[in-house]
């Protein structure tokens, strides 16, 4: 029997041989989704029910071989953001901090990762958020936010703590220099806080509905939804986010790719139609692990001047620029989005 990914998250906090109580660290449960966005709930979530949503990748291709990712749109505030790919944070796109760490964490003795009985991995530490995604829910109105998949790196250099024992930003702070290294603010005047300090480096992480499942495209694998999602951790809360991976900048500007859908017809079943993106023609210009890879995308349409099948279309972004490159064109009225493809 597969237990239900929504019904297993009600047990994290529960026993476990390895769920160490280290100080003022303990595993609080899953993170409440009630108030994220709609799109980080899942399709056909209902936000007063956990788990009730779920995530499917889209397919596309890249270079020639087939690919997925997962889409989120730019928030309601960034969209309106007079540069919206502006890399300094700000409150149309606030990029919050998260804390990434090294693999050099200290597992349990004998210990092996078991998916039933283990509520995450206790041979590696997960990554510590410092932002939820959050949505102005209202009656009568549009949905609103100002949450970004976006985080700012800032690295931390394991030495020896047990692996899962750090779970909030106030632990690792407390814990900088004996149990870790990591760069950290001088003292606020006021308060005295600490806060670590970035890198420079943004990552993609897209912080989902924990007990959402998490399907490839083909919207059935795994079968239990997990496995594609990585787990972190919000002040002792358990989250959920897909890693789509380091977001290339220039000159204080986050750097998109190209995705290509043709704007002239595609003959599906002898009749000539206009396609969209996410509808199996998406072509992007890198795949994860390449030179040119990003996991926001911009669109660009080209007119392969006359219908064509799907076979006949090209499958690179290399041959879409070299055959009809003169007929490409951005298409403006499709807002950029983010596309994150997983390893």
């Amino acid at each position: 029997m597969v237990v239900p990914l929504s019904l297993a998250l009600m047990g994290l906090s529960g026993c476990n041989p390895y769920e160490r109580w280290t100080g003022d660290e303990f595993n609080a449960g899953p993170v409440d989704a009630q108030t994220f966005p709609p799109e980080y709930l899942g399709a056909g979530a209902n936000r007063q029910r956990a788990g009730s949503g779920s995530f499917t990748a889209t397919s596309a291709l890249a270079g020639g071989a087939e690919i997925e990712y997962f889409r989120f749109s730019f928030s309601s505030t960034q969209r309106t953001a007079t540069n919206p790919l502006a890399v300094a944070s700000s409150t149309a796109a606030p990029k919050a901090i998260a804390y990434v760490f090294d693999s050099g964490c200290q597992a349990p003795e004998g210990y092996s990762f078991d998916a039933v009985r283990d509520p995450v991995d206790y041979s590696q530490q997960g990554v510590i958020f410092t932002r939820l995604p959050s949505a102005t829910y209202t009656p009568g109105t549009a949905v609103s936010w100002s949450y970004v998949p976006i985080v700012a790196r800032v690295p931390v250099t394991s030495k020896g703590e047990g692996c899962q024992d750090i779970k909030s930003e106030a632990a690792l702070v407390k814990r900088a220099g004996s149990e870790v290294e990591v760069t950290l603010t001088e003292p606020a005047p006021a308060t005295g806080k600490q806060v670590g300090v970035s890198d420079g480096t943004l990552l993609a992480h897209a912080i989902i509905e924990p007990g959402a499942a998490v399907y490839h495209a083909d919207g059935e694998t795994p079968d239990t939804g997990v496995g594609l999602q990585k787990w972190g951790w919000y002040n002792q809360y358990l989250l959920a986010y897909l890693d789509g991976g380091v977001i290339p900048t220039q000159g204080g500007n986050m750097v998109p790719q190209r995705l290509y859908i043709p704007r002239s017809p595609v003959t599906v079943g002898g009749t000539d139609k206009t396609v969209a993106v996410g509808q199996g023609f998406d072509v992007l210009a890198a795949r994860r692990g390449e030179a040119g890879y990003s996991p926001i995308c911009e669109v660009w349409t080209y007119d392969a001047g006359g219908p064509l099948t799907p076979e006949q279309l090209p499958t690179s972004a290399a041959d879409i620029e070299a055959q009809f490159g003169a007929t490409a064109q951005r298409a403006t009225s499709v807002p950029s989005f983010y596309c994150l493809q997983l390893q």
